[in-house]
């Protein structure tokens, strides 16, 4: 398949790191032209599926203002531009929002978010061992945030604590991924 050729292309928000918005005319290989499609560049993202030495899953609860409430998932968050890798990002995130660390690392995958709109990939990780080693160091909006530790057989009833956690779909597919590898399957 042909990309498609770009004729226009507008920033029209910009608020770094967070999001950049672009507006672009495009014309199709079909030769259909579409005005105003809007594309946005935003940062890649890491999620950990972190578990103890005594084989509980770290999870975080935070409020999360675009949906007005709080929910769990996981350790989780952007790369910023000091990352030189995204598995740099994924343990730096796990110690700030945990205070837990881990030496057994594994990556589970990497996926485009939106890929009508952004080449932004969410990279997922498995930490095993993990053991308490600091004090958390949160950042402002996740001050009020809170730890679970959960066991396997919890997370593995999918109906548990799917109604229980409410998890968010980037969760989701990293506790799955997650789970499988850790239970098999």
């Amino acid at each position: 398949m042909n990309p498609w050729q770009i004729n226009r292309s507008e920033l029209v928000y910009d608020q770094p790191p967070w999001l950049r918005l672009w507006e672009q005319d495009v014309t199709l290989p079909t030769g259909t032209m579409i005005n105003n499609y809007v594309v946005m560049e935003r940062r890649d993202a890491t999620l950990v599926f972190a578990i103890t030495t005594d084989d509980l899953v770290i999870l975080t609860e935070q409020y999360r203002h675009g949906i007005g409430m709080a929910e769990i998932g996981l350790p989780a968050g952007f790369l910023d531009e000091g990352d030189p890798s995204p598995i740099a990002c994924a343990k730096r995130e796990l110690l700030e929002e945990t205070g837990y660390a881990s030496d057994d690392w594994l990556e589970l995958g990497n996926f485009v978010v939106d890929p009508n709109r952004s080449p932004a990939r969410y990279h997922y990780f498995l930490a095993r061992d993990c053991r308490r080693v600091a004090e958390r160091e949160l950042e402002p909006a996740e001050q009020d945030s809170a730890l679970h530790l959960v066991s396997l057989d919890e997370l593995c009833d999918w109906h548990t604590w799917r109604e229980k956690y409410r998890p968010n779909l980037p969760a989701v597919t990293g506790l799955i991924l997650g789970l499988r590898e850790v239970c098999g399957g």
